[in-house]
This record gives C-alpha cells, structure tokens and sequence, in this order.
C-alpha cells in the first residue's frame, strides 16, 4: 500500500487568522477496499477528487453520494467515505472565516450538509478541479491553495464580533468561557451569542465542545493516554472525555482507535 501525504498551510491574502486553510494532497493505493471515518472538525473540508469519485454517505445525504468537488459544512456526526483501495486529490480544511470570502455565505448555510461546489461557485469548482487536475502530484496542494487565494475577497468579511470570538475559541482550542468571550467583545452574552450563531450555524458552547474535541482527538490518536489527553484538554475525568468522543463518532475511544488502525490497511 502507497499512502502519501505533502503538508502544507497556506493564508489567504488580506484575510484574518482565522481565514486560513490548510491543504493536503493525498495519494492512496493499494489498499483493500473499505470505509474511511470522516470526523466531525471545526472547520469545513473541501475535497478535490482526483479518482473515480468521492462515495460518501452520512449528515444531509440522501444515500450514497458521489462528488467529484465536496464542500462539507461542520457536522456533529462523522461521514463515511467508501472507497475501492484507491484515493487521489487534495483536500482542504477551511476555516468558517474563509467560506463567506469565496462564496459571499457564511459557514452556517452549509451546517451538517455536503455539496458539489459546482452548484455553489461553478466558475470557482472548474477552475479550482481542472488546475488541480494538471498539476504535477507534489504541486497539488500549493496549486489549490493559489486558486483559492485568487477567488477570496476580503469585501466579504465575517461579522468582526463573532469572527473574533470563533478565533479567540480556536487559539485555545475551545477551553475559553462565554463570559469571557463576552466580556472581550464589550456586547451583551445574548447578542453575541445571535452573530456567533447566525455566522457559524451552532452557539459558542457547541463550538468550544467541537474545538475541544478535536484537539483531545488528535492527541489521542498520536498515542497520547487518555488520562493525560482529559486533563490537559480539561475535562471532569477520563470518563468525561470518553463521553464526549462517543457523543461525537458514537464509538469510545479505544474503539476509534482501533477502527482508525483498521483503515485502508493493505491487500
């Protein structure tokens, strides 16, 4: 089995902080067919097929969907992408800040839902796939990241107030209070609070629970004890960060990880 993956981090010009994205281009072969668990982030995914087509089934879906372009919004549950051994293309993580500068919608119109970016931005969705599609296989990610960067205006902004409230949240990856929020943004806990979710499609406690839960996912999936993982991430107890990473992949952790040990393993 080929598994491959170029890192990358690219800023789009005139954005934010938190209108980031960061691309990776992956190349997977040889694997034996199965499922892929895609999990709930706190940020969009954008996926460039370069393959026989992206097959997924969950949040919004009607049954197995094939995409060539994918534009997933934030989901509280994890898609399944069903592959046949072999994956090639790009994906891109957005931030929510960086949706409204390509598309003029905030990231909450695509809250749990997964869309063909040819029905969003046609002229964005041809550019970006038939760029990427030429490109040699280690320029994939820094020719996506131009596209995008060329269609990003910074004329289509976030609301100031949630924009720095969701990159307050980000930067300690959720472990920050809605009173202290508040009190940053000089506004009242209620009208805060409506921009928050106007922009982003969930309130501030659920995206600091999103934010939370994907930094203790990722240490746990680096080997980090989980004992370890519930204190520094700030959870009750171990028990608590268990409850959590079921509530959001309906598996405990022990068990996603060995599902994640399982994935594309070879023929």
């Amino acid at each position: 089995m080929e598994f491959r993956y170029l890192r990358g981090m690219t800023a789009v010009p005139g954005a934010s902080p938190v209108g980031t994205a960061r691309a990776v281009a992956y190349e997977i072969t040889g694997a034996a067919p199965g499922d892929h668990l895609a999990v709930p982030s706190p940020t969009l995914t954008m996926i460039v097929d370069l393959g026989h087509g992206l097959d997924l089934t969950g949040p919004g879906l009607d049954g197995l969907t094939t995409f060539r372009l994918c534009l997933s919004g934030m989901h509280p549950t994890p898609y399944l992408v069903h592959h046949d051994g072999m994956q090639r293309g790009v994906q891109v993580d957005l931030r929510p800040s960086l949706v409204r500068a390509l598309t003029g919608m905030p990231a909450a119109e695509l809250a749990g839902e997964a869309l063909d970016l040819e029905a969003l931005h046609p002229r964005l969705a041809r550019e970006l796939h038939g760029r990427v599609a030429a490109a040699a296989p280690h320029e994939r990610e820094a020719v996506a990241a131009g596209v995008l960067s060329r269609h990003a205006t910074s004329e289509r902004t976030v609301q100031p107030d949630a924009a720095a409230a969701w990159d307050h949240l980000a930067r300690h990856d959720g472990n920050v209070t809605v009173a202290e929020l508040t009190e940053r943004s000089g506004w009242s806990a209620r009208y805060l609070a409506m921009k928050f979710t106007a922009e982003f499609g969930m309130g501030i406690k659920q995206a600091a629970r999103l934010m939370r839960f994907d930094a203790a996912r990722r240490e746990l999936e680096a080997g980090a004890p989980a004992a370890d993982v519930a204190v520094r991430r700030g959870y009750a107890d171990q028990a608590h960060l268990s409850r959590e990473v079921r509530a959001f992949l309906g598996l405990s952790p022990s068990a996603y990880l060995a599902r994640r040990q399982r994935e594309f393993t070879p023929v």
